[in-house]
């Protein structure tokens, strides 16, 4: 297989167009098509479907540019590899992290690791916990910053913080209740993959109490106002809701069951080595900041 076909298809097919890609690979247009039409020749089936606004996957087309996407995200990691061995003042580090840590806790790791390395390029991502885990698993990330999760066994974590976790309400509620307090209450709960999500549910499930989710949201700003619109509680760390406390915003309210969130820092046992790796985790001891609740 001729990698520069495959990489005209997986451009075309990641901008859904003939001209970006174009404009991305600095080639003219007969070059990319003619790369693809010779793509799809070694498979033997039609990859795109082409009319003159837009460009689609068939269905084989979606299956090998899946594989497309792993094998370039590969590539670009080899070359980011390279630049790290050859220089740590170097490359791109990639972290992943959960919205709440992304705004409340990894500022506070990157600074000093750009004040070291002013040269090191530091692209941040964020998502739910579970999107994390995955591509951090796939080498897309070199570390992520997420909320506990089952861990497969290629994988290290260390502790970065435990948190206890507060509800937080609009409505008039004594400063201290048991989880079972809220059976039937509205909670408005984090979305599908956060690590939040399987804590409380869990905790409520192992203590059978019914569960009443009135509203979901992948984003804690969301959720905060959610619930400042009277819409139900939510859980949250102390941290995330101090400003809006201040403000009057909603209540907090201690949960007497102690329920705690864990914050880890991953990554594969292929990157232990990793000065990128490395880095990050020195910068986390440095912080001594695991908020025990």
């Amino acid at each position: 297989m001729n990698l520069t076909h495959l990489k005209a298809f997986y451009m075309v097919a990641k901008n859904r167009s003939f001209t970006l890609a174009c404009k991305e690979l600095i080639v003219s247009q007969p070059t990319i098509s003619f790369e693809v039409q010779e793509l799809e020749k070694y498979c033997g089936f039609p990859l795109l479907i082409r009319d003159t606004k837009h460009v689609e996957l068939t269905h084989e087309g979606k299956i090998i540019f899946h594989f497309a996407e792993e094998i370039f995200a590969l590539t670009d990691e080899i070359e980011n590899t390279i630049a790290e061995i050859n220089n740590p003042n170097m490359g791109t580090l990639k972290i992943g992290a959960t919205f709440l840590t992304l705004r409340n806790l990894v500022p506070n790791i990157i600074y000093p690791i750009k004040n070291k390395y002013p040269g090191l390029k530091v692209q941040l991502f964020s998502g739910s916990a579970r999107e994390i885990l995955k591509k951090v698993i796939n080498f897309e990330y070199h570390i992520g910053i997420i909320g506990r999760l089952p861990y497969p066994n290629n994988l290290i974590y260390k502790q970065v913080q435990r948190l206890k976790l507060f509800f937080i309400s609009k409505n008039m509620m004594a400063e201290k209740i048991y989880l079972r307090d809220l059976a039937n209450y509205p909670i408005i709960l984090h979305a599908e993959g956060a690590a939040t999500r399987d804590i409380i549910m869990n905790e409520f499930k192992s203590r059978d109490i019914p569960l009443n989710i009135q509203g979901e949201s992948e984003d804690p700003v969301i959720m905060r106002s959610m619930v400042e619109q009277g819409m139900g509680g939510a859980f949250m760390p102390f941290y995330a809701i101090e400003e809006d406390l201040k403000e009057g915003k909603f209540k907090a309210i201690e949960i007497l069951d102690n329920i705690y969130y864990y914050t880890d820092a991953i990554f594969l046992k292929e990157r232990k080595k990793s000065n990128f790796v490395k880095t990050v985790i020195s910068a986390i001891d440095d912080l001594k900041c695991y908020h025990s609740g």
